[in-house]
């Protein structure tokens, strides 16, 4: 595959926004429905426009010229502005300072919330204060022949790479991320006049290494311990019933449902356990049903897990939080519940809820929650002090502050 780099002049005081594009094949299963080249048009030339590239370049100079809501700080607590670009730019001699990425393939048209007006996708990228760091941003601007509104910007990372054009099709908009090792398929909607990502669901073939063991949730009632597992790419579920001390389900296949509301995983068979869900919402919060009905002999522990670096994750970062027995030193912590998460361009502090089993609680023991955040299969960050919960007094909410593994 071949990588380009663009680098784009900026006016005095706002540095150069350096933006990698590669131009591969995106291998979105939907995009086929959607546009598959950029179209793109030079608004600058002196001839007569055709009718088509008349109302392109329109729609290019609302963009140049539109008004975005920007983050003035880091991702970490961002304090956000309102500017308006001139000719795709804004920024002031000191440093800080806003550019469009003004290149094919790094802007898209289409209808995202299907009234059936056209909205428009941009990237946007911010320059810090002293002119070093860059962190990119996409932008929908929504009715771009009318009001051409702006939702709120999403991050997608510092100095990013695409593996092929934006695209917005079935009502959503398609974007493909290069890293090192993989490409990051990601896909947004406009819900609810806020820009969205769809989860993305975390598989060890995304990630080597990146999901100990293949599990994906691990979750414990006082009647089913459940766990949700990958094997070759494909998820799997397993159910104990406690009550009768058997294995209902022994690796049944399961589907993995990613939405704007979060992750389902569903599984259906036959027998004692016929079905299964475990859906999973942004803000963390999980429910579980055992044949259509909500589990609630169970308690949870919940909270946020957040690093001090300021410092944007990528969007295959994977965030594992465990609920675990760190009673005995001379053993393994026991696991009793667990959650892998693809942050998807998400940063810290990230929302988690674990469901345990509270027969399996004893009140003399110490229990604690662990989280680590891999990227690329590779450790970055890990907690190194204990975050107590549940028992001796300790609470069932806690904010978990890991820190960056040095090498």
């Amino acid at each position: 595959m071949t990588k380009h780099t663009l680098i784009r002049g900026i006016k005095p005081g706002l540095g150069l926004l350096a933006l990698g594009l590669g131009l591969g094949a995106m291998d979105f299963g939907q995009l086929a429905r959607a546009q598959m080249e950029a179209e793109w048009h030079n608004c600058l030339t002196r001839e007569v426009f055709s009718p088509a590239k008349r109302a392109w370049c329109h729609r290019w100079e609302t963009v140049q010229n539109g008004t975005y809501l920007v983050p003035t700080t880091g991702v970490q607590d961002a304090m956000y502005t309102e500017i308006t670009l001139t000719n795709g730019q804004y920024g002031a001699e000191e440093g800080w300072g806003v550019a469009l990425a003004n290149e094919p393939g790094w802007m898209a048209f289409g209808d995202l919330n299907g009234d059936d007006k056209d909205d428009a996708a941009v990237i946007l990228g911010v320059i810090s204060e002293d002119g070093t760091s860059l962190s990119t941003y996409v932008v929908a601007l929504m009715d771009i022949d009318g009001s051409a509104q702006a939702l709120n910007p999403v991050p997608l990372g510092e100095r990013i790479m695409m593996n092929g054009p934006m695209a917005i099709g079935d009502q959503r908009l398609f974007l493909s991320q290069l890293t090192q090792t993989e490409v990051i398929n990601r896909t947004f909607v406009a819900d609810g006049g806020i820009l969205s990502e769809l989860a993305q669901l975390p598989t060890p073939e995304r990630v080597p290494g990146g999901v100990p063991d293949g599990t994906l949730v691990f979750t414990n009632t006082s009647t089913y311990a459940v766990r949700v597992f990958t094997q070759e790419s494909q998820p799997y579920i397993n159910v104990f019933n406690r009550r009768t001390g058997r294995l209902a389900v022994d690796g049944g296949r399961a589907v993995a449902i990613s939405s704007v509301g979060g992750i389902q995983y569903r599984y259906s068979g036959t027998g004692e356990v016929s079905s299964v869900q475990i859906s999973i919402a942004p803000n963390g919060a999980q429910t579980f049903e055992v044949n259509n009905v909500e589990q609630t002999d169970l308690a949870t522990v919940t909270g946020t897990v957040t690093y001090r670096p300021r410092i944007a994750l990528p969007p295959n970062a994977i965030l594992e939080v465990q609920l675990v027995d760190v009673s005995r030193a001379d053993a393994p912590a026991i696991t009793l519940a667990s959650q892998s998460i693809v942050t998807g361009g998400r940063q810290v502090p990230i929302p988690f809820e674990l469901i345990y089993n509270p027969d399996q609680i004893d009140p003399r023991m110490t229990y604690a929650v662990q989280a680590r955040i891999t990227i690329d299969g590779e450790l970055q960050f890990i907690n190194t002090r204990r975050f107590p919960v549940i028992s001796q007094g300790n609470p069932n909410q806690v904010e978990v502050v890991v820190d960056p593994v040095r090498r």
